[in-house]
């Protein structure tokens, strides 16, 4: 998408603009003096373009321009991108590199979110809207939008913001942009991952994203503990279906380490004790005690009602307990059933097996083709089951 900046004037009335824009912050008009020898009189030809432009970027400071109001700052700052478009012919001459004037964007970013009634600071989604526009100025195939998308992570990664705000937007579309530019597998491997990193919540938006991005991207052993850690810490409970061709040769690959091991025991159902230093260990062993329950249901499946002490001690202390573990598995859809408090009975309506790629799933598929073969024999007999309903039908009406 093209983007477009408006503007009433030409370029020297957009001067005379910007110039009163900072004469207000200083209270002064040296400024605009300053911009009077660049404008030939009657003209208005532009000369001397050099040192107006370094002229532009330095009155672009912070210093000036965090003096502005929110509603203000995003049209000044896009008034100075466009006359410095003007003078440089070209975007990536004026965003692109260790450009000074993107620094400067940067650095008006607030150090802390604006208060709900602060309806003057200059907010994070100002800064971002600058960035967004200037991004989508920028050709897609030029390698300077790499450059601007970090800064956008900058951002968001300096602020408070929701990553919702950016997850369908970004997200969807990151790694599309990316190969457009011509970023090599490793840039664009780095981007992707720092952009997942910035969800504090781990959503399963973001865990769809890391599935369809692993398909096609291998992993090394920092991105597996970023993947690692990122899905432990997830509210999903059943974070399985990860574990893609690329993913289980990352495992298979690096089955010594002590986070890989963690995450192998947890998405085969077995009771986590520890886990990754720099995560909650309580949300994460209950969430490993809900997969250790489908296991065991898997394990037994020749049943469908099951005692409370038919279950391993090691899920509960109490009826109570196991009742809410029961209730909590329900809620992630990992189990279907339902609870009789009163005789302490779980019936068993079915379990979300779990098929891991590169595992020998053979005692899954063997129950499968089980249900496949009953559901054939009921089909197979539906005549006979029809007429003897009818024949019964017939003789209640008649007797």
């Amino acid at each position: 998408m093209t983007s477009v900046i408006v503007v009433d004037n030409d370029l020297a009335g957009c001067l005379k603009e910007y110039g009163q824009i900072i004469d207000s912050v200083n209270e002064s008009v040296s400024f605009s003096e300053s911009l009077q020898p660049f404008i030939k009189p009657y003209t208005n030809e532009i000369i001397n373009t050099s040192e107006l432009k370094t002229k532009i970027v330095e009155s672009s400071s912070p210093k000036n321009l965090a003096q502005l109001s929110d509603k203000e700052f995003e049209p000044a700052f896009n008034l100075i991108v466009y006359i410095l478009l003007q003078l440089e012919g070209s975007i990536e001459k004026v965003v692109g590199g260790n450009s000074q004037v993107v620094q400067n964007l940067l650095d008006c970013n607030p150090k802390q979110a604006p208060s709900l009634r602060d309806r003057k600071s200059i907010k994070s989604t100002s800064i971002l809207s600058v960035l967004n526009t200037i991004f989508n100025f920028i050709p897609e195939t030029s390698r300077t939008r790499i450059t601007v998308l970090e800064k956008i992570l900058y951002i968001y990664e300096n602020s408070s913001l929701d990553f919702s705000l950016m997850e369908s937007s970004i997200g969807d579309n990151l790694v599309q942009w990316l190969a457009k530019t011509g970023a090599s597998s490793d840039e664009i491997k780095a981007l992707f991952w720092k952009f997942i990193t910035l969800d504090k919540k781990a959503s399963l938006g973001s865990l769809q994203l890391i599935k369809k991005f692993t398909s096609q991207y291998t992993l090394n052993l920092e991105q597996l503990h970023t993947l690692i850690k990122f899905a432990l810490v997830s509210e999903v409970v059943d974070v399985s279906f990860l574990v893609n061709n690329n993913v289980a040769q990352a495992i298979q690959a690096n089955s010594s380490d002590s986070v890989v091991q963690i995450f192998v025991d947890y998405t085969s159902g077995k009771l986590l004790t520890t886990v990754p230093s720099t995560l909650p260990l309580e949300p994460i062993v209950q969430k490993s005690k809900i997969l250790v329950l489908a296991k065991f249901l898997i394990d037994n499946d020749d049943k469908l009602v099951f005692n409370y002490s038919d279950f391993p001690s090691t899920l509960s202390e109490s009826p109570e307990q196991f009742e809410m573990l029961v209730v909590n598995s329900l809620k992630a859809g990992v189990v279907d059933g339902r609870l009789s408090q009163s005789d302490q009975k779980f019936y068993l309506t079915r379990v979300n097996r779990l098929i891991l790629a590169g595992h020998d799933n053979s005692k899954n598929w063997d129950a499968v083709r089980r249900i496949l073969n009953e559901w054939k024999n009921a089909l197979e007999n539906i005549d006979e089951i029809v007429n003897a309903s009818r024949e019964s039908i017939v003789n209640n009406n008649n007797a």
